[in-house]
């Protein structure tokens, strides 16, 4: 894909640099390294005449000549010029890890059951919700369950699971139970098996039986609570 422009307005002065649209995108939600992103490490005050930014200017607005450091700051707080294939791409993408979140995260209280991906999805269109381009997805998900709740019922509920891991599995599975929730009691008993009780959004209940057969060829013993 093409380079593009990412700009930033500061000072009454504007900023411009060159990027790889995908990799910057990628750099403004923290990820890679800005070497990777920038075509060239040349400031700019406009890219499309090939007028540099001065010095001056670059110390006056930003305290520092380090055009890498720069380019950082352009990058994070400015605008980037995404095309519109990439942008839908990016859209439908988020869109779709906000869904999956929401269906982990709440259920259906008529059915105490998570509402599928793609029902959420339909909904969500329907709605007209707007997803913000730059922000992460867990940021939005409050805000779109706000609005989707007018139209399919939704809960938020925990649930509390009594979990039982046989000796031979207890050392290996330990560290992936707490990934799955929240440890509100634990205990490693003479046998060496280890128990706790587990506190998980209660959509993620099928997450967390399929996951601990998996680890423990289904040995694992679980209790709702």
């Amino acid at each position: 894909m093409k380079p593009v422009i990412a700009k930033l307005k500061k000072g009454g002065e504007v900023f411009e640099i060159l990027v790889y649209p995908r990799k910057s995108l990628e750099f403004k939600q923290g990820k890679g390294n800005i070497e990777e992103v920038i075509v060239s490490d040349e400031i700019f005050s406009d890219v499309e005449r090939g007028e540099k930014a001065s010095s001056q200017n670059l110390n006056k607005n930003f305290g520092t000549e380090n055009k890498l450091e720069i380019a950082k700051k352009i990058i994070i707080y400015g605008e980037i010029q995404i095309p519109k294939e990439l942008r839908d791409e990016m859209l439908n993408k988020k869109k779709k890890q906000i869904a999956t979140i929401i269906s982990k995260m709440a259920i259906n209280p008529q059915t105490k059951l998570p509402h599928p991906i793609e029902r959420i999805l339909n909904v969500m269109e329907k709605t007209g919700i707007s997803i913000n381009f730059y922000k992460n997805a867990e940021d939005q998900v409050k805000e779109v369950i706000s609005k989707i709740r007018t139209e399919i019922p939704l809960s938020i509920e925990n649930l509390k699971m009594e979990i039982k891991i046989p000796a031979k599995y207890s050392g290996s599975v330990y560290g992936k139970i707490k990934s799955l929730g929240k440890i509100l009691r634990e205990n490693w008993n003479n046998d060496g098996s280890f128990s706790c009780i587990l506190e998980i959004p209660a959509g993620q209940k099928n997450d967390v039986y399929d996951k601990l057969g998996v680890l423990t060829h289904g040995e694992a013993l679980i209790k709702e609570e």
